[in-house]
């Protein structure tokens, strides 16, 4: 079976389970099953059986309603890649917005210390302490588990000793 062949039987599933974006969404998939971008899969030559029974079976979660991120455990938020999974909610578009705005409203403030609240994944935190590197965030969050998800993010992005996150 070839890359187009896959691509259209996962979109046919997917179309069939009333997903809204059913050929993106088997883009995204089997680019995460054989480890490239979406815009390498054309160059590619036939998948191997077990890709595409690895693909089948994501393919097969989305047609359940699972999100994409968490399919993927991983979403792209402003500049950063962050780490997803059910412990906290997907980084929406519309909170890039926000993320603006708070970098617009603290303008030329020197060393501002800005607060979190209810941090999820952490994605706003980060987003502002990537953005601006004389900031400093304290995230609160009552989920241990989100908590433990923003954590990792911070470790993964790297930004120590400028976001804390607290329980």
């Amino acid at each position: 079976m070839t890359v187009r062949e896959a691509l259209a039987e996962g979109a046919s599933a997917l179309e069939r389970a009333g997903c809204p974006s059913p050929s993106v969404d088997a883009e995204w998939l089997l680019a995460h099953v054989l480890g490239v971008r979406r815009s390498e899969l054309f160059g590619l030559g036939p998948p191997a059986e077990a890709e595409l029974e690895h693909f089948r079976a994501l393919v097969a979660r989305r047609a359940a309603r699972e999100p994409l991120a968490y399919i993927l455990g991983e979403w792209g938020f402003r500049r950063l890649t962050l780490a997803v999974d059910p412990r906290a909610l997907i980084p929406r578009p519309e909170t890039e917005a926000l993320v603006e705005r708070c970098l617009a409203l603290l303008g030329g403030a020197e060393a501002p210390l800005v607060l979190d609240v209810g941090v999820g994944s952490g994605a706003i935190a980060l987003a502002l302490a990537d953005e601006r590197p004389d900031l400093r965030v304290v995230g609160t969050e009552l989920s241990p588990g989100a908590l433990a998800l923003a954590e990792e993010n911070r470790r993964h992005i790297g930004l120590d000793g400028r976001v804390r996150f607290v329980q």
